[in-house]
């Protein structure tokens, strides 16, 4: 058996530093030049930034909708039960997400925009 030193190069993304990793378990992919490193990363979800840096998946998608605004899902409502701890304090309400980025909003139903009661003189 013997060990080499080779020279390789990974991908990192510009914006948050992360390793290019194609299946999610820490596993970095090694390439033998540069142009190998983007043309297969591009092919696998990233981008490429004006200057020629690259984006993950992630990244790309979170400034996507800094720049455009989200793609939000309808309002749902909780059924935690209270299990998240100020869902026990304050009650489950609303949530909605991104379709795009993992941004997500959440509301109690004492912070949702209201209507005045009609009033009916007379009755």
């Amino acid at each position: 058996m013997s060990i080499d030193h080779t020279r390789c190069y990974v991908v990192t993304c510009d914006t948050c530093r992360a390793v290019f990793d194609e299946t999610g378990a820490d596993y970095v992919v090694h390439f033998d030049t540069p142009d190998d490193a983007i043309s297969y990363v591009t092919e696998h979800g990233w981008t490429l930034t004006e200057s020629g840096e690259p984006r993950c998946h992630r990244c790309a998608q979170r400034i996507h909708c800094d720049r455009d605004g989200h793609d939000y899902s309808p309002w749902h409502p909780c059924h935690c039960k209270g299990q998240i701890r100020d869902h026990a304090l304050y009650g489950c309400g609303l949530f909605r997400f991104c379709h795009t980025c993992d941004h997500h909003e959440t509301a109690t139903l004492a912070t949702l925009p209201t209507t005045a009661e009609p009033h009916t003189f007379g009755c």
